[in-house]
C-alpha cells in the first residue's frame, strides 16, 4: 500500500480490511507574536459524513488557502492582520483530498516597527478541521479483468436474467439429465461456478471443511460442459476444459476465501459483512458469499446477485490503482 493522494475515497474505506485509514494532522497555528516569516503546508483527507453543502472558514494572519479536490474553497491573499475568510462547497459523503497553505509575511514598512504575528485556524462549520491519512490498496483485478468475469455472470446466469423462481433453467444449461436430477436445488454457487469457469478458473480442487472433495464433475453427472467453456470445439484439449462446478454455497464461500481470493492477495474478505460495504460506487465489481448465499454483482446494482450475504471482496474500484 502507499499513502494516497487520490481526490476521493468512499467512506466505507474505514471498514475495508485492505485500506488503512488513520487520523493525520490537525492544521492549526494559534495566534502568537513572531518575527519569523515563511510558509506552512498540510495535505490529507477531509472526512465527510453525509452528502451536503459544507461551510469552511480560516482565521488567518497573513494569508493562505484551503483547497479541496483541486479547487480553492477558502482563500485570502496579501498582507492581513487576523482576518477571517470563508467559503462553501457541496460534497458527497466520503474522504476528500485537501491541501492547506499558510504564509506569514514581514510587517509592511509603512507600519514598522509594529510587532509581527501569525495565525492559521481552519474550521469546518464550528469544528476544527482534521485531516486523515489513507493508505489505499491496489485493485484485485484490472477493470478489464473484473468486467470480463462479471460479463460471464451478468446477462447469462445472474438473478435479473434468471430469476430465483426460474432457477431450474440453470440446471438445464447442463442438459436434460442434470436438469431432471437437480430440479429444485439451490443454484447460487452453480451460477458463480459457471462464471468462474468461463473466465478461466478451474474448480476441481474445492474441498468440504473436513478436507474431502467437494466439486462436482459435470461429465460424471451426465451433463454437457459447453456452458463452462465458451468457444469449445471438438478439437479442444480436454485437459484445459472446465468440468467441475460447486453446488454448495458453503463450499463456494470457502473456496473463494481460501483459494481464489487468497491467490489474489486477500487474507480474508475486504468487508466482513454487507453492511460494512456501505458506500458502493458506480463501477465497483464485487464477489460475496457465506454458507447461505454466494454471487457477484456491480456494487451499485446488487440485484444482479440477488442480495449480498457474508463477506464481500472488492475486485475493482475506479478510485484505486491497478496492480503493476
Amino acid at each position: 500500500m502507499a499513502k494516497s493522494t487520490k481526490p476521493f475515497h468512499p467512506l466505507d474505506a474505514e471498514k475495508n480490511a485492505r485500506y488503512k485509514v488513520t487520523p493525520g494532522e490537525t492544521p492549526k497555528i494559534a495566534w502568537h507574536k513572531t518575527e519569523e516569516t515563511g510558509t506552512h503546508d498540510w495535505e490529507g483527507y477531509i472526512r465527510i459524513e453525509d452528502d451536503g453543502t459544507y461551510e469552511f472558514s480560516i482565521q488567518i494572519d497573513d494569508n493562505g488557502y484551503l483547497e479541496i479536490n483541486g479547487e480553492k474553497v477558502v482563500e485570502l491573499t496579501g498582507s492581513n492582520s487576523t482576518k477571517k475568510a470563508t467559503g462553501s462547497k457541496e460534497l458527497k459523503k466520503g474522504f476528500h483530498y485537501a491541501k492547506l497553505h499558510h504564509e506569514n509575511l514581514a510587517v509592511p514598512e509603512n507600519i514598522a516597527p509594529y510587532p509581527n504575528a501569525e495565525e492559521f485556524v481552519p474550521k469546518i462549520g464550528d469544528e476544527a478541521l482534521t485531516l486523515w491519512d489513507i493508505d489505499a490498496p491496489k485493485n484485485l483485478m484490472s477493470q478489464e479483468e473484473a468486467l470480463k468475469l462479471l460479463g460471464n455472470y451478468k446477462g447469462l446466469v445472474d438473478y435479473r436474467t434468471v430469476r430465483s423462481a426460474d432457477s431450474n433453467q440453470i440446471w438445464a444449461l447442463f442438459g436434460p439429465k442434470v436438469a431432471a436430477d437437480m430440479a429444485g436445488e439451490e443454484t447460487c454457487a452453480t451460477r458463480l461456478s459457471i462464471a468462474l469457469n468461463r473466465y478461466g478458473y478451474r474448480l476441481n480442487g474445492a474441498k468440504y471443511p473436513d478436507g474431502s472433495q467437494a466439486s462436482n464433475n459435470v461429465l460424471n453427472m451426465g451433463g454437457d460442459i459447453a456452458i463452462l467453456n465458451p468457444g469449445m470445439t471438438p478439437e479442444s484439449d480436454p485437459a484445459t476444459l472446465g468440468k467441475h462446478i460447486i453446488i454448495s454455497a458453503e463450499v463456494m464461500a470457502g473456496h473463494l476465501n481460501g483459494v481464489i481470493m487468497k491467490n489474489l492477495g486477500c487474507k480474508g474478505p475486504d468487508y466482513a459483512t454487507p453492511s460494512d460495504y456501505s458506500a458502493p460506487q458506480e463501477g465497483d465489481v464485487v464477489v460475496f458469499g457465506d454458507d447461505f448465499h454466494v454471487g457477484m454483482c456491480p456494487g451499485d446494482d446488487q440485484g444482479v446477485g440477488s442480495f449480498l450475504s457474508g463477506g464481500v471482496w472488492l475486485l475493482y474500484r475506479s478510485t484505486l490503482d491497478d496492480k503493476q
